[in-house]
């Protein structure tokens, strides 16, 4: 877990881009870790490509409309992700809708926490 350690927008792009490499990861949780939308867009591209990550918290990490539609972007094309925490992400009606719409195409996703956005 990293949750609490403020890694900011540049350690989400970090992040972003080692789980695009990665191969063995299931779990990992960013909660309270200031991301950011930028670093919540840079995590959504990781997902298009990576396969084994399946459960990932990013609660209250200001990830805003903008990035809750990048990572409903990317969900329309996970098969491995099950659980997703998004609560408190200020992702907002249409961070919402675009979730909405992607789990219309997801089909791995049995858990999605959306508590006060």
């Amino acid at each position: 877990h990293l949750k609490f350690n403020n890694i900011g927008v540049e350690g989400g792009k970090a992040l972003a881009e080692a789980l695009k490499e990665n191969k063995s990861l299931t779990s990992l949780d960013l909660g309270y870790n200031n991301i950011g939308d930028e670093g919540g867009k840079a995590l959504a591209e990781a997902l298009k490509v990576n396969k084994s990550l399946t459960s990932l918290a990013l609660n209250n990490n200001s990830i805003g409309v903008e990035g809750g539609k990048a990572l409903a972007e990317a969900l329309k094309e996970n098969k491995s992700l099950t659980s997703l925490d998004l609560g408190y992400n200020n992702i907002g009606d249409e961070g919402g809708k675009a979730l909405a719409e992607a789990l219309k195409a997801n089909k791995s996703l049995t858990s999605l926490n959306l508590y006060r956005n």
